[in-house]
């Protein structure tokens, strides 16, 4: 019979709610095990289930029972960071066993196994900067919000000021994304202790900005992100932690529905910032009108693209534009629309792209990259 031994990633030890992995109770196995030929299987003990399913990537995958009362299902990825639903009888049903994070939507599993060499992200024996979550108030909202925000390795015993960036989730993601799934504070505590990057602050606010119609029902206004951003996130920062306060020292960056946002706030506010960074990585705003828009509103005239008309002023607002996507992504056609926009109007700006698709392998070596080039 094939040994199988317990699999304890490093990433998983990124629970919700516990550094530590979650030990499996009485009569329950492991969630992940890796066999000896590198073979990945999830695994759930359901006795009384009829059919176990995992949904990842939004495909269904059939899990088989040993006869034990325990599923297992070979993984279809051997690393990566993936999203994983477990569905049991047709309930979706969020398992302790794997690591929670939020995508969807709501509360969700995930599995993230680290491939052979590529260590950028992982939690090293280097100094680490902090993670805090604030609450403001925000007066476009009418409510209480938070935010996430990293500081660099040496922000408590310095005394100087230093730069922000403030940086976008997607669509159906919320603050805690670019902790949970990027590893962006791991990313820059390695930067910063290869002398890679400069240090600075990076904060991190929901961009499903949350409303109520005129029935009262609540719902969803990506738009309002930006003049939350302006109005609310910006000045509560500036007062609260040591940062410049010039757009020079001030950068947007955002994936998916974040590079809009980072779009249609920075090209409106030119004023504001100097570094613009669009992961997978829209320049037109496609949400506006289609069936991610619960406001329904009709389709976006991309009246914030109108500065890119005047190519010396552009490049005099911004001193980075920085564009990028996976080779599989599903939205291509979107940013091969930017391309042509930026060649027809004469825009530089730095282009690249990564193996992957959609999905947070392809965004931490977006903002790995991005965050080398900023306040230089």
């Amino acid at each position: 019979m094939e040994r199988i031994r317990n699999l304890m990633p490093q990433d998983l030890t990124s629970q919700a709610l516990s550094f530590d992995p979650v030990l499996p109770w009485e009569g329950q196995e492991e969630a992940v095990t890796r066999r000896e030929d590198g073979s990945i299987y999830l695994r759930i003990k359901a006795p009384q289930a009829k059919r176990v399913v995992f949904v990842i990537g939004e495909k269904e995958y059939d899990c088989v029972q040993d006869g034990q009362g325990v599923w297992g299902l070979r993984f279809p990825y051997r690393f990566g960071f993936h999203f994983v639903q477990l569905v049991i009888d047709g309930a979706e049903v969020l398992t302790p066993l794997l690591p929670i994070g939020y995508g969807y939507s709501r509360p969700y599993n995930f599995v993230s196994l680290e491939r052979e060499g590529e260590d950028f992200y992982r939690l090293k024996e280097v100094p680490h900067g902090s993670v805090r979550r604030e609450y403001y108030y925000s007066t476009v909202t009418d409510t209480w919000e938070s935010c996430l925000v990293y500081t660099p390795p040496e922000y408590e015993e310095a005394e100087r000021e230093y730069p922000v960036l403030y940086l976008q989730h997607g669509h159906g993601e919320n603050e805690v994304g670019w902790i949970t799934a990027g590893r962006v504070n791991f990313i820059m505590d390695n930067l910063l202790a290869e002398h890679r990057a400069v240090p600075f602050l990076i904060v991190m606010n929901n961009g499903m900005v949350q409303t109520e119609n005129s029935q009262g029902k609540r719902m969803v206004d990506y738009q309002l992100f930006g003049s939350r951003l302006i109005r609310d996130v910006i000045p509560f920062i500036e007062k609260r932690f040591r940062v410049k306060k010039d757009k020079i020292n001030r950068a947007m960056a955002g994936l998916s529905m974040g590079s809009i946002q980072t779009c249609l706030t920075g090209f409106c506010h030119p004023d504001y910032f100097a570094w613009l960074g669009v992961f997978s990585g829209f320049m037109h705003d496609f949400i506006q009108g289609s069936e991610l828009d619960m406001v329904q509103r009709e389709n976006s005239t991309n009246e914030h693209l109108a500065l890119l008309e005047d190519k010396e002023r552009f490049h005099r607002e911004f001193r980075l534009l920085f564009r990028a996507i996976g080779e599989e992504d599903p939205f291509l056609n979107h940013f091969y629309q930017d391309d042509a926009l930026c060649r027809d109007k004469g825009i530089r700006h730095i282009r690249k792209t990564y193996g992957g698709g959609h999905d947070w392998n392809v965004w931490r070596y977006c903002i790995y990259d991005f965050a080398q080039y900023l306040f230089r």
